[in-house]
């Protein structure tokens, strides 16, 4: 009798463990699909870094978001062969800073640490709820996680619960849930980086940098690097400390970065005492008044590149005998560049020249009068072998990898779609319509769309007009 109540115990406590464990897994997959998307402010860097292969990066950059506009890891990667990642979030207060260090060693053994030194100027202000959900919200839950959020909420700790388990803060956001929110392939390759090609509307104004005001640096920032010091001395790391330039920082408190740095015998990138050296243009090197751009990141990253070479002993893996995530990364990178060249370009000769056939969906519509564009049509018919009168009176087909797919469609014709993922693209003899929108950019020329399918991802939509096909019309222009 003892025996049988014994093993029914028994049994009821592993099905209590099994359903336990089946409603933590639901509850942590319904978490990650619910917690807000941050994008490159938060969500790709981090979820790229734990998809990173362990021990793997010998160069971790720690910061917000002024440290992934400046150290480009593809640049140091391509030009001098180190394997870096930049580990970080937008707004990223000190103390976030040195949560994201601790958690980066549990997966990583770096033999460098660079750390951005923006934050250590303000106080942890948790009102500032943005600050913190750009680098909490994808951090998995941990004892570090824990101990992090209880120390920075220390003076209101149940605020602190909704940082620590995102489902709290985000219970309510099924109602706007898209299919972004369903994807499982936290990949980044840019390894972290943010340099888009964009420039600021104006030059940059950085007189009021050297208008010097009393600065000191909060106590607690001073008590939370002296536990990044320890803490990289204990793993056998070099720390390294380096200021991007952004306006509104000021000579003072790059003064009291020196000092800090010379206080525990640390070496300091100054970027503003090298910006003449480095030719940083004002007016063409930053995407706005905190961040470089491409051209100014490229900058930056060339003589992080050199410093880092000629300072510690790094291995150069572009000498490795397989390709390692970084190669792969720098083959997406010129993937992506391929993208981006035909969305900026607007001659219609020009972009037939750009068009990255391989691996995309391109998709032609010939619309209304196309007087003028005879010897562009006869050059794609002969191309594809479509009936040349017939795409010349209006009709539309798609080519992928550069094959036909579709039935030459004019009007009067049954429509042909074509779907990939949750994409759809259906052909008219009058129009494209991707996704349920119509895309007629013109009424007499041309609309092309570019789509790219490794990425199930659209590219561009534009229209060229037959009276001007030196200028290509897209959204809000047509």
């Amino acid at each position: 009798m003892k025996r049988t109540v014994i093993l029914k115990i028994g049994s009821g406590i592993i099905k209590l463990g099994v359903f336990s464990a089946i409603l933590a897994f639901l509850f942590l997959e319904a978490q990650q699909i619910l917690k807000l998307n941050m994008g490159h402010r938060g969500t790709d860097n981090v979820n790229g870094f734990y998809a990173e292969k362990e021990n793997s990066i010998e160069v971790l950059f720690i910061g917000a978001s002024t440290m992934f506009c400046t150290a480009d890891p593809l640049v140091l990667y391509e030009d001098y062969g180190i394997a870096s990642y930049d580990f970080g979030s937008s707004a990223q207060p000190f103390e976030l800073s040195y949560l994201f260090m601790q958690e980066a060693l549990k997966t990583q053994k770096p033999k460098v640490i660079a750390l951005e030194m923006l934050g250590i100027k303000d106080e942890l202000d948790t009102s500032k709820a943005d600050n913190l959900n750009y680098g909490l919200t994808d951090m998995p839950f941990s004892k570090e996680k824990a101990a992090g959020v209880y120390d920075m909420f220390r003076n209101d700790k149940g605020a602190g619960l909704s940082y620590l388990i995102p489902m709290v803060q985000y219970k309510d956001r099924w109602q706007e849930l898209t299919k972004e929110d369903f994807e499982t392939n936290y990949v980044n390759y840019a390894k972290g980086a943010y340099t888009p090609d964009l420039v600021s509307e104006n030059p940059l104004d950085f007189s009021s940098y050297y208008e010097e005001e009393p600065f000191e640096i909060p106590q607690r920032n001073r008590e939370i690097f002296d536990r990044m010091v320890t803490l990289c001395e204990e793993n056998g790391i070099e720390l390294l400390l380096f200021k991007s330039p952004n306006v509104g920082w000021n000579i003072g408190q790059t003064k009291a970065v020196a000092a800090l740095a010379e206080e525990y015998r640390l070496p300091f990138i100054d970027y503003y005492s090298l910006m003449e050296e480095l030719e940083i243009d004002t007016a063409q090197d930053f995407r706005d008044n905190t961040h470089f751009n491409r051209y100014g990141s490229k900058k930056a990253s060339d003589y992080l590149g050199k410093y880092l070479t000629e300072h510690y002993e790094l291995m150069d893996w572009r000498v490795t005998d397989s390709n390692n995530s970084w190669d792969l990364a720098l083959l997406d990178r010129a993937h992506d560049r391929a993208n981006e060249a035909l969305s900026k370009t607007a001659a219609l000769p020009d972009y037939m020249s750009l068009i990255p056939y391989e691996g995309h969906t391109i998709v032609f519509c010939a619309t209304g009068d196309i007087s003028g564009m005879e010897d562009f049509l006869r050059g794609v018919s002969a191309a594809f072998g479509l009936e040349e009168e017939k795409l010349r009176s209006g009709a539309s087909f798609a080519v992928k990898d550069g094959q036909l797919v579709s039935p030459l469609v004019g009007p009067g014709d049954q429509s042909w779609q074509w779907e990939q993922g949750y994409d759809t693209v259906k052909l008219t003899g009058y129009s494209i319509t991707y996704n349920r929108e119509v895309q007629q950019l013109v009424d007499n020329g041309l609309t092309i769309l570019v789509y790219d399918n490794d990425w199930r991802q659209l590219v561009d939509i534009v229209g060229f007009d037959a009276a001007d096909p030196a200028h290509g019309v897209r959204g809000d222009e047509s």
